[in-house]
């Protein structure tokens, strides 16, 4: 990830002290991050296509609880957004889930980023 990229608060720490410190929990939340987001920005996509406000609701809930271990609280508003409107899928806009799928792809490729670092210092 270049600089121009990088997020401005410091996410490392953030997610280090979801994982209490503990490299071997640093992984497997990693891991679970990185296998959950992807998932959830395409369930997301599906149910807003398909008018689908309770699958909308709970992957959006979701993301906004996955964003929470590394994100800043900007980011963490734009999958709230897209919850608090998830019962008129009309109204939330391609923008947005166009905007989540950028957030997910930068989180997913720091927490790779850290996973390695971790997995390496082991």
């Amino acid at each position: 990830m270049d600089e121009s990229q990088s997020p401005s608060h410091d996410w490392r720490a953030q997610l280090s002290g979801h994982a209490g410190d503990h490299k071997e929990t640093l992984i497997a939340i990693s891991d679970a991050f990185l296998e959950e987001v992807p998932m959830l920005i395409g369930r997301i996509r599906t149910a807003t296509k398909s008018a689908d406000s309770r699958t909308l609701r709970t992957a959006a809930h979701t993301l906004k609880s996955c964003f929470r271990y590394v994100a800043s609280d900007d980011d963490v508003e734009a999958a709230a957004e897209v919850e608090r409107n998830a019962d008129s899928p009309d109204q939330i806009t391609q923008e947005q889930i166009d905007h989540l799928d950028q957030l997910a792809k930068k989180w997913c490729q720091c927490v790779a980023q850290l996973k390695a670092e971790t997995a390496d210092s082991m």
